[in-house]
């Protein structure tokens, strides 16, 4: 039982250490974008500027996305120390169908399968929320850019 713990600290450690690595390159990445407008004053091209408006978007969108990325990662490690607790828990009970053994083995695969399940689910929502509503202001952004020069 030590050893799950361990593996399980491991595992949060390293994915805290790559998503804190992510974050930092994303806030550099938008702190880029962010001190454009301190740089000495000249005129711009429409297209430097819409540029320069659509990399700052972007930069906050990977914001956006190392965060997803490293509760995707927390929640994939606290996933695997579920699942390895409940085998853990199954292999210690004795063997035989008495009754109240078999319910517990039961509860237990139960626990573990929608433990497991509701996981999955929160992780793939996570995910579909980060890569398709990360892009929202940027696809906005363009939207308008059309219209705005359609008129």
């Amino acid at each position: 039982m030590v050893s799950l713990l361990v593996d399980a600290v491991e595992s949060c450690c390293g994915a805290m250490e790559s998503g804190h690595k992510r974050w930092l390159e994303a806030q550099e990445e938008v702190y880029r974008h962010w001190l454009w407008p301190l740089a000495p004053s000249f005129s711009l091209s429409k297209g430097e500027v819409e540029r320069r408006v659509d990399g700052s978007l972007l930069a906050g969108a990977a914001l956006w996305q190392a965060q997803a990325d490293t509760q995707r990662e927390l929640m994939l490690a606290v996933e695997k120390l579920w699942l390895e607790m409940g085998r853990n828990l199954q292999q210690q009970l004795p063997d035989g169908d008495a009754a109240p053994i078999a319910v517990m083995r039961r509860a237990l695969e139960v626990g573990c399968a929608s433990g497991a399940a509701l996981s999955t689910a929160s992780r793939q929502a996570g995910h579909f929320a980060a890569t398709n509503f990360s892009g929202t202001p940027l696809k906005a952004a363009r939207d308008v850019r059309k219209v705005l020069t359609q008129r």
